[in-house]
Order: C-alpha cells, then sequence, then structure tokens
C-alpha cells in the first residue's frame, strides 16, 4: 500500500511540473467553455440606459412610472442623467450601453394629439441597442396608439391611460430566443454555459485517463519498468501507482474547472457535489481503461495518442459537443457514446432532477467502466512487460 501511494504522489508532483500539460488539460477548456458559451448564450444582460427627462408636465409622472415597471428591468437598467449635456458622451466613452432624452415639451404635445418621438443614442452593443429600442417603442407606440384614439374618438374613448403612457399591458416588452426554435430544446433545458461546461469537462476528463497508458508507455520505452521489475518491491503496486497518479491529476482537473466556472462564469452546477464527482472519476476510469487498451496493440505513444484523439473527438462529436443538435440528425447514435450519458448525468445534476434520473447515468457509466477495467487489466501486461 506504501509502495501504491508513494508512486502515486510523486506522480502528481511530475505531471503538476509539466506547464504544457496543465494548459492542455485544465486552461484549454476552460476557453472554450467561454468562447462557447458565450457565443451561443440567448440571454440579454440588462443595458445601462443614461435616461436625462427634461419635461416637467402631467405625464412626467406616468414616465416615471414606465422606468420602473418590473417588465422592463431585465433588459434595461435606468441611470439618471443631471443635464442633457451627459447623455451623448455617456454613451460615446461606452460608461452607458444606450442613451435618451426626453423632450421639454413631451406632456404638452402628447395632450396636444401629436405623434412623440424621444431623441435616441445607440451605444456600442447591436444586440443591447436592440432590446432597449424594442422596449421604448413599445411604450411609445403604445402612447401613439392612444393619442390616435383619442384625436378620433374623442377623449371618452377609453384610452386615455395608454394616451398618459400606461405601462399595464401583460405583452412582454421583448421576446428573447432563436427563431423556430426554443433554445431549452437545443440545449437539453440548461443554458449554452451549463452545456458547454460539462460536455468539456467529460472530453477533458477522457484525456486525463489517458495519462496513465502515456506514463506507462514512456515509462516502459525508457526501461525504467523494467528496473522496477528487478527491484525488491510489488511491482503491482508500482503499475498501481502510476495509474493512479492520472486519476488524482483527473480529479485535480474536475475540481478547478467546477470551481473556476462556478465563480468565474457563473455556471449552476448544482448541488449533489459527490455525484458530481463520482461521475468525473468513472469517466476518467473509462478513459485509462481505452487508454491502456489501445496501447497494448498499439505499443507506442504516438499512434496511442492519434487513436484515442480520434475515438475521443468522434464521441464527443456525436454526443453534440459540437453541434448541441445533432441528434436530430442522427437520432439515438449518441446513446452509444460514453460522453451522452456523462453529460445526461451532470446536465440531470444541474437541473436538479432527483437521483433517479442521473443514478441511471451514474449505473450505465459505472458497468462501462468496470467492463473496460477489466479488459485494460488483460492487456495490462503487454503495455508493462516487455516480452508480454
Amino acid at each position: 500500500m506504501r509502495i501504491w501511494w508513494t508512486t502515486a504522489y510523486y506522480e502528481l508532483l511530475k505531471y503538476s511540473r509539466k506547464k504544457s500539460l496543465i494548459l492542455i488539460l485544465i486552461v484549454l477548456p476552460l476557453i472554450l467553455i467561454y468562447m462557447l458559451g458565450s457565443a451561443f448564450d440567448t440571454e440579454i444582460k440588462p443595458a445601462k440606459v443614461i435616461v436625462y427627462n427634461g419635461d416637467h408636465g402631467e405625464l412626467r409622472a406616468s414616465v416615471d412610472a414606465f422606468w420602473e415597471n418590473d417588465a422592463i428591468k431585465p433588459y434595461v437598467r435606468l441611470i439618471a442623467a443631471e443635464e442633457e449635456e451627459d447623455v451623448q458622451p455617456s454613451v460615446t466613452e461606452s460608461e452607458s450601453d444606450y442613451g435618451i432624452v426626453i423632450p421639454t415639451d413631451y406632456s404638452s404635445r402628447v395632450l396636444s394629439g401629436e405623434n412623440v418621438t424621444w431623441r435616441m443614442y445607440s451605444g456600442r452593443y447591436a444586440e443591447k441597442n436592440l432590446a432597449v429600442e424594442s422596449v421604448i417603442n413599445s411604450y411609445l407606440a403604445e402612447v401613439n396608439r392612444g393619442v390616435a384614439a383619442q384625436v378620433v374618438l374623442g377623449p371618452d374613448s377609453g384610452n386615455g391611460q395608454a394616451a398618459s403612457g400606461g405601462t399595464d399591458s401583460t405583452e412582454p416588452f421583448v421576446k428573447v430566443g432563436m427563431l423556430g426554435v426554443d433554445s431549452n430544446q437545443i440545449f437539453h433545458s440548461v443554458s449554452a454555459m451549463q452545456y458547454y461546461a460539462a460536455t468539456y469537462l467529460i472530453m477533458f476528463l477522457l484525456y486525463g485517463g489517458m495519462l496513465a497508458a502515456i506514463e506507462l508507455l514512456n515509462q516502459h520505452k525508457n526501461g525504467t519498468l523494467q528496473r522496477m521489475f528487478t527491484l525488491p518491491l510489488s511491482f503491482a503496486g508500482l503499475v498501481l501507482g502510476i495509474i493512479t497518479g492520472s486519476f488524482l491529476v483527473a480529479g485535480l482537473q474536475a475540481v478547478v474547472i467546477v470551481v473556476f466556472t462556478t465563480y468565474a462564469y457563473g455556471v449552476d452546477w448544482g448541488s449533489n457535489y459527490v455525484w458530481l464527482f463520482l461521475i468525473s472519476m468513472l469517466t476518467a476510469a473509462i478513459g485509462a481503461g481505452i487508454a491502456i487498451i489501445i496501447a497494448s496493440f498499439a505499443k507506442s505513444v504516438k499512434t496511442t495518442q492519434t487513436v484515442f484523439g480520434i475515438v475521443a473527438f468522434a464521441m464527443t462529436f456525436v454526443s453534440g459537443g459540437m453541434i448541441a443538435d445533432i441528434d436530430v440528425i442522427i437520432g439515438d447514435a449518441s446513446k452509444w457514446t460514453i460522453n451522452h450519458w456523462a453529460n445526461e448525468g451532470l446536465r440531470a445534476i444541474m437541473n436538479g432532477s432527483g437521483w433517479s434520473v442521473y443514478s441511471q447515468a451514474v449505473t450505465i457509466l459505472a458497468i462501462i467502466a468496470v467492463a473496460l477495467s477489466v479488459l485494460a487489466v488483460i492487456r495490462l501486461p503487454k503495455v508493462v512487460k516487455q516480452d508480454a
């Protein structure tokens, strides 16, 4: 036991000194998660809108009530300007995302039956401009409809509230989403950032498991394993320590990715961290099993890396790691990949589903891990022994 854990400790220490390995297994997935999660995120963050209200007429109170309406708060964060001259510079210098000036004669023009507009300054972000303009245009259109109704039907037309800028409509000011498709259907009831966080955690945990086979092949090539075999120590304990070292790296890899994405990207991983860690370790065990089996036939580091890379990439692609809704094209083919079941388990945890939902994924992963581990143990002598 002491030989086992001593070897595992020094393997972990050795891996920690390889900067290129840390970049590939930890930094690269964090970059991919951020890039893809941000690119496909359909949630619009509230725009900072600086507003100067120069009107002090009868409708000022209704305008103030409009800015306090809960319906627009997901899209607009109000910044009150003291002077009209403060608005445009604030937008130009990107201190605000959008600027609005309400003219001093706003109330008098509305009450006299004129169509009204506000002076607006667009910012640098097109999506925020669209959101703010949709909110403002919806409000002004309601005001102008009320004005037109009063002109045609008279002041008793029942549209007085609209003419004064009433905001009791239950219709949403902005509807955000993807044309023809519900974004929840694409990302399986999680956000884009959650979806890709789970996907690339699993993909790179598979690569983390591959470290065991690569290290065994390197030590075999350098003659280290042969020298260990002649020592009066447990050779099985030494080999198991080398494999355990890769599992420690995978565990550290999972912890760093989960913690960093939680606090830096706002990813909600759910509350069942024990199950999350179990899925991560089973994935790493499956990766190690596949890599050792491949190495037993390939007998070289380069060939093992190439074949394993093709297998891992193919499983990630088929499971939707590159195209989220690929199951529409390929049907149930993704269910034949390890990534599918690992991702399903992680998404169920993120959704707060009951244990019966993600326990199915964990059970399937455990069965696959045991089967591949048995095959890997059978094929292991072909990797660690000279004449096997």
